[in-house]
């Protein structure tokens, strides 16, 4: 059985809540796609954790990985122009990806989620929906640092929610301002300078 597996396992009753409560709801992105990231990185792999807080309200821009788009998507999201524009300014050795679903990311031992795993297609998330995600998305972060230490990178939005449940003897934690809502603190950011050093103390290397 493998980690992510046992994680699964261990959390099936609070999966199939969620489900039973989507059941006849619509919602994006798809049931395939919405547990997709772990199929693309090992759990023992993971370095450093990036929580977003809801999936893209446009569905053409949704991907199998939070934060990320299709690798169809010649044009990147607003917020992913603002990712790129930090990491241009703030990383002296940063070379663009080569396709906007981060598969590099994933290369390099980033694992990228968001608080709501999904959202309701049509419109705005309403706070149940993070009620309804938040004991799967807590469980998930105390699994990944209780297997070994991470830099963990939180969204603003969604900071408050999880940091109180991280172990920060063990992990470190970065917040991000919120790359749209919070455009002119991101830009100024060293968020991503921050996490490569933060990760280098845990003996950790990896390339944005």
């Amino acid at each position: 059985m493998s980690s992510w597996n046992y994680f699964f396992v261990k959390n099936s009753k609070s999966i199939s809540h969620i489900y039973n409560q989507l059941r006849n709801i619509q919602y994006i992105p798809p049931v395939k796609n919405v547990f997709k990231i772990f199929s693309y990185i090992d759990l023992e792999k993971v370095k450093v954790v990036i929580v977003g807080d809801e999936p893209y309200n446009n569905e053409n821009e949704i991907s199998d990985i939070a934060i990320a788009t299709k690798k169809t998507n010649i044009v990147p999201p607003k917020l992913l122009r603002n990712i790129y524009a930090n990491l241009e300014n703030h990383i002296k050795a940063y070379k663009p990806i080569s396709n906007h679903h981060f598969d590099q990311w994933l290369d390099e031992g980033i694992f990228l989620c968001n608080f709501c795993f999904t959202r309701p297609r049509f419109q705005s998330t309403p706070k149940s929906y993070y009620l309804l995600w938040e004991p799967f998305i807590n469980n998930l972060i105390e699994f990944i640092f209780n297997d070994h230490p991470v830099v963990f990178m939180l969204f603003d939005s969604i900071d408050s929610f999880l940091r109180k449940f991280i172990n920060e003897s063990k992990c470190s934690v970065v917040t991000i301002p919120h790359p749209i809502k919070k455009y002119y603190q991101f830009k100024n950011s060293n968020c991503f300078v921050e996490a490569q050093q933060l990760a280098c103390n845990l003996g950790y290397t990896f390339k944005w």
